[in-house]
């Protein structure tokens, strides 16, 4: 029977054929036992396995993730973190996301915390080892004044392992970031901060994208086992709102289909399931393109026999152009490989001993292209390190598991929670079976025959539970509205050249009234940071001539007169310093310069001798606009040009809330001095 047998969401496509044919339940069973069972086979750590037990009896008893009276949706309450590899120099990183750390810190205040150099993550470190370093409990419920419940790991899995990803997610929320350059650390942090601050346009739409390729019983399955079940329960919930929800569906979902929803209608969610392309470790496309969408172009095993898969079959990370714009998006994708790939292999029963499947561990190319675009890229993808089993949604029995699904896909849509604590579903289900797991490999030792369809059952999907990472800010929220800055604003980092050290804080100056053309230097490779925060307008309100309240001595009358007097000649000063830079607003001019060496560039008295100007965009209210655009061997510099373009952009809205903001000023004085 077809039930007895389980199948594996994953093609090599370096062969042309399954990662791993389909095996049968009974055999898995014997695998798992083998003649002499070890405690590696089900975990190698036993602290991680205490963890787990101690999370499924909380779990069973209605604990919670954070400590007793902490909103776990609130980070002002649970706290946000940031965590480097002790091993690498955080500096450049830190300035790259500055933008995304100000904006987290001012949500989190004093329950903000960041992790570099001795604090970071050492090599090796177990999370036990990691949290007593922090001063933070190994288990239990979250105490966010001790340690942050959302944290961001920052870094390569070479760098902070995907093992230790694993161990902390039991007990906090966990996302990673890992990009290949600077700017596009420096783009996710704009994505993420945008998205809050101004809103997301993206419709409230989600699309499901179930790929059925010809004789293959993995995708059918997913198809049918998961993608329409999911998205018929989502469709038909009380709580949807006003979300609306697509579906395509086999042969629809092809490589062109899904790059023109990506590129021309991206939806507010994503999720798809199909094949994940493999490779092998010696095939030069494994990095880039491994864990890749197997599309319906493919004509599945049948039609297509051991040869290797070309990428007009796929859709990879490359595929998508620099130029598109998913930002505020998420994409939740069921495949092997989605997410990443471990060094080892994490399933050595498959193939009778464990080996090496890629050089090095590594984040997908895929969702690191999602959310680096420079226009704007998605906030969170959602996806699976190493095989995917169709067992996480399905049992040998026939029952069906979409719950897990569908209740994180409830809590992230309906209830407009973080992701971190909507994924809490799968960190649940994997310390469940973990526990059940433990007991039935242990009985079976002390000569107690397993039912060998539990047993396989549940190795499997403990395995892939535990696999399901979201790389992106646990913090982010789907469709999140409009956020005003916190109003108390966080110390801002200096925004510093890649090499250069921090500059020292500088004073609050009112803005000048001499005239000055407003220009924003940029020095490469690290865009400069964000602009000065708005400044807050303060209401004033006159006291009654009669009454002193003893702030003025015996002369109440005269003391409010030279206040009046002193208010009006402030009132004319701010009014002429609005019209100055209204006058200077009329241009705007952007420059860009690249230097090798940045530390040798006086940039902070704003003086560029010694760099190379390689952009510029002088742009006028009427619209008259000039740029002189960077060129290089092979053409325009896009990679060039993409930052400058942020920076004319990051102007543009600088120049309309300075203005904004004085206005709101001169409105509010204007009102004091009327009396109104």
């Amino acid at each position: 029977m077809a039930d007895e047998w389980l199948y594996f969401n994953g093609v090599n496509a370096s062969r042309g054929e399954y990662a791993h044919e389909p095996l049968a339940i009974a055999e898995l069973a014997r695998l798992i036992l083998g003649e002499r069972p070890s405690p590696d086979q089900i975990d190698p750590d036993p602290e991680q396995r205490a963890a787990l037990r101690e999370r499924h009896l909380a779990d069973a008893s209605g604990a919670f993730r954070v400590k007793e009276g902490v909103d776990p949706t609130d980070l002002a309450e649970a706290g946000w973190g940031v965590i480097f590899p002790a091993t690498v120099d955080a500096a450049p990183l830190r300035e790259a996301l500055s933008e995304l750390l100000q904006w987290r810190q001012a949500q989190a205040g004093p329950r903000y915390r960041e992790c570099f150099g001795p604090q970071g993550y050492r090599p090796g470190e177990s999370k036990a080892a990691f949290l007593r370093r922090q001063g933070a409990a190994t288990s239990g419920p979250v105490d966010p004044d001790r340690f942050p419940y959302y944290l961001l790991l920052v870094g390569s899995p070479e760098e902070i392992h995907f093992r230790f990803q694993y161990q902390l997610d039991v007990q906090y929320a966990v996302g990673r970031i890992y990009f290949d350059t600077l700017e596009e650390y420096a783009a996710y942090a704009r994505s993420v901060v945008q998205a809050e601050r101004d809103g997301v346009t993206l419709p409230r739409r989600v699309v499901f994208a179930g790929v059925q390729n010809p004789d293959d019983m993995a995708t059918s399955r997913s198809l049918h086992g998961l993608v329409q079940p999911l998205a018929a329960a989502l469709a038909n919930h009380p709580q949807r709102g006003n979300w609306s929800f697509a579906t395509i569906t086999g042969a629809e979902a092809t490589k062109d289909r899904l790059l023109h929803l990506l590129h021309a209608e991206p939806p507010a969610l994503l999720f798809t399931a199909s094949h994940g392309v493999e490779f092998e470790a010696v095939d030069p496309r494994q990095l880039p393109h491994q864990g890749a969408i197997l599309c319906a172009d493919w004509p599945g095993p049948q039609a297509w026999r051991n040869r290797a898969i070309p990428p007009r079959f796929y859709l990879a990370g490359e595929d998508i152009a620099s130029d598109a714009s998913l930002r505020g998006a998420f994409v939740f994708q069921f495949a092997c490989f989605g997410a990443g790939c471990p060094r080892d292999d994490d399933f050595p029963h498959l193939r009778g001993v464990r080996s090496a499947i890629a050089p090095h561990a590594f984040v997908a190319g895929l969702p690191r292209r999602l959310l680096g675009l420079p226009r704007g890229g998605a906030l969170a993808f959602i996806g699976h390190v190493e095989r995917a089993w169709t067992f996480s949604f399905s049992d040998a029995r026939g029952g069906k598991q979409i719950e897990t699904f569908s209740s994180a896909l409830r809590r992230l849509l309906f209830a407009g929670t973080p992701v971190g604590y909507a994924l809490e579903f799968f960190n649940e289900r994997y310390a469940e079976l973990a526990t059940v797991l433990t007991e039935e490999v242990e009985n079976a030792r002390w000569g107690q025959s397993p039912d060998p369809v539990e047993l396989a059952t549940r190795w499997t999907e403990h395995n892939d539970a535990r696999s399901y990472i979201i790389v992106g800010d646990p913090a982010a929220r789907l469709c999140p509205q409009a956020t005003a800055a916190p109003v108390a604003e966080a110390p801002r980092l200096a925004s510093t050249p890649v090499g250069a050290e921090p500059p020292p804080a500088a004073p609050v100056t009112p803005p000048p009234a001499a005239p000055v053309t407003p220009v924003v230097q940029v020095a490469v490779p690290v865009p400069a940071g964000s602009l000065p925060p708005e400044t807050p307008v303060i209401p004033v309100a006159l006291p009654d001539a009669a009454a002193s309240f003893g702030l003025f001595g015996n002369k109440p009358a005269e003391a409010v007169q030279k206040l009046t007097e002193s208010l009006q000649q402030f009132g004319e000063r701010l009014a002429a310093t609005l019209q100055q830079v209204i006058t200077n607003a009329a241009h705007l001019e952007v420059e860009t310069y690249v230097a090798e060496a940045p530390e040798t560039i006086n940039y902070r008295q704003g003086d560029f001798r010694g760099a190379t100007l390689r952009a510029v965009t002088r742009m006028s209210l009427d619209g008259d606009t000039q740029v002189l655009v960077p060129l290089s061997d092979e053409g325009v510099d896009e990679r060039l040009w993409a930052i400058h373009v942020s920076m004319v952009q990051q102007a543009q809205a600088n120049r309309a809330e300075m203005v904004k903001a004085i206005a709101a000023a001169a409105a509010g004085l204007l009102s004091a001095l009327q009396g109104k």
